[in-house]
């Protein structure tokens, strides 16, 4: 009987995580250098340049695509959050920040919570760069780029109609994506979310 298990790739330095990936043609690179380099000190530099140059336009694509459906360019995009392949995956940016949580009320029905925009951001990221995974903690991780936290997360994720648990992971509501893209959309434009009506 033969068994089929899916590698992943993970970078570490100590005991952070620098970057993983699935991708099999990143973790056969890998293997190719680390079986060169036991015999001797050379490595396919060639052909990991070509992986990362590969890796390097796969988030460059998954980028543009929400952009496009942020409706927003993609340098703004860049700006505003920085999305990467590598863990914690968006990286906020203080102006952005700033404005948007200007643009918007502490308490009330229109409130974000920090934890919400930094999930909302990083749950709009993994449906186009296939990061399978998102949690609580990754949104944390996230807020921490710009130093920032959020006092109640569990409860900030539960009362948000976007945003559902679903086998200790966090998931997108289809039919509440529309507030989850205004959302996004004004924090990366610096302006307030354009609600619909029901919001």
């Amino acid at each position: 009987m033969s068994v089929k298990a899916k590698l992943r790739l993970i970078l570490m330095a100590d005991d952070l995580v620098v970057a993983e990936s699935d991708d099999p043609i990143v973790w056969q690179a890998v293997l190719r250098a680390l079986s060169s380099a036991s015999g001797s000190e050379e490595v396919d530099v060639a052909h990991l340049a070509v992986t990362r140059d590969w890796e390097a336009e796969k988030v460059r694509l998954a980028a543009a695509a929400l952009a496009e459906e942020l409706q927003v360019d993609l340098p703004t995009l860049q700006a505003a959050c920085a999305p990467k392949a590598i863990a914690p995956y968006i990286f906020l940016d203080r102006h952005h920040w700033e404005a948007f949580k200007k643009q918007t009320p502490e308490r009330g029905r229109n409130a974000v919570s920090n934890i919400v925009l930094a999930l909302t951001l990083l749950l709009l990221w993994a449906e186009k760069s296939g990061i399978e995974r998102i949690t609580i903690r990754d949104g944390g991780a996230v807020l921490k780029t710009i130093g920032a936290r959020d006092e109640h997360p569990g409860r900030a994720v539960e009362n948000c109609p976007w945003i559902r648990r679903w086998m200790n992971r966090l998931l997108l509501v289809p039919e509440e994506t529309s507030k989850a893209l205004a959302v996004a959309r004004a924090y990366c434009t610096r302006t307030p979310p354009d609600w619909a009506e029901d919001a």
